[in-house]
């Protein structure tokens, strides 16, 4: 359970997801895990110091599918981490590589044979302003974050260069994370009146076509307006897409 510790003699054994935090609140203290066999994961918005498990910012303590305890907060400016999904823009290509835009201090590299069925004398044709699906490789605060668009079996499971004909949304990155819960309620209801593809990255950034240029503008719309939206208002969002914008 996650709670305040004033007078510094009881151990945090557990957290408590939902809780607010603040930076430098005790999140957890490693040594009450010795005779424990539970795994805990920590990822962004945290750092070890000593036995001690540290909030780097404010926010609220969360946990994804993955059994990953997070800090999510309103913040626009993206920090890589190893495993996440972005949407990037190609900036600079040479021979072997190229330099990209996730939204973070520092561009990103990706190895051009990084993609399904590349070769050293068949390499993508990658320009700049290309927009990549991609997954970060690694990332460590001494190099560039590297990316990859293939699996560990080297196949592409959607990743790679998302058609030009979409459009690149940039949001919170608290919003992004709550889209693609299995649960989102936004991007269920819009499908029901509107067809559309979607890739969404935790870095801030959305990619999103439809069959026409107006559809894919609505789709952008929506999904700018509805970010703090209940569920009655999602549902007339959707009603009013239905009847006065898609044919």
């Amino acid at each position: 359970m996650l709670f305040d510790n004033p007078a510094g003699n009881e151990k945090l054994s557990t957290m408590e997801v939902g809780k607010v935090v603040m930076p430098g609140d005790v999140l957890l203290d490693i040594s009450s895990l010795q005779n424990s066999n539970e795994k805990i994961i920590f990822g962004p918005g945290m750092r070890r110091e000593d036995d001690k498990i540290l909030a780097l910012k404010c926010g609220i303590l969360k946990k994804n599918q993955s059994k990953i305890y997070y800090i999510d907060n309103h913040q626009m400016r993206y920090v890589p981490n190893r495993g996440e999904n972005v949407i990037g823009i190609v900036l600079k290509k040479g021979s072997d590589e190229a330099l990209v835009d996730i939204g973070s201090s520092e561009p990103a590299v990706i190895d051009l044979l990084s993609f399904e069925g590349a070769t050293k004398r068949n390499k993508p044709a990658l320009k700049i302003g290309d927009v990549l699906y991609a997954k970060i490789l690694t990332a460590c605060k001494d190099t560039d974050p590297e990316l990859v668009c293939v699996n560990s079996y080297g196949k592409s499971v959607g990743f790679g260069v998302v058609p030009p004909e979409g459009y690149v949304l940039n949001v919170p990155l608290e919003y992004c994370r709550r889209l693609l819960l299995p649960n989102s309620l936004i991007l269920k209801k819009l499908g029901t009146v509107i067809p559309y593809e979607i890739a969404i990255g935790v870095n801030g950034r959305i990619w999103v076509r439809s069959n026409t240029t107006e559809r894919t503008l609505v789709v952008v719309q929506a999904l700018s307006v509805l970010e703090y939206a209940s569920s009655n208002e999602i549902d007339m969002m959707c009603d009013q897409i239905s009847t006065a914008h898609v044919k």
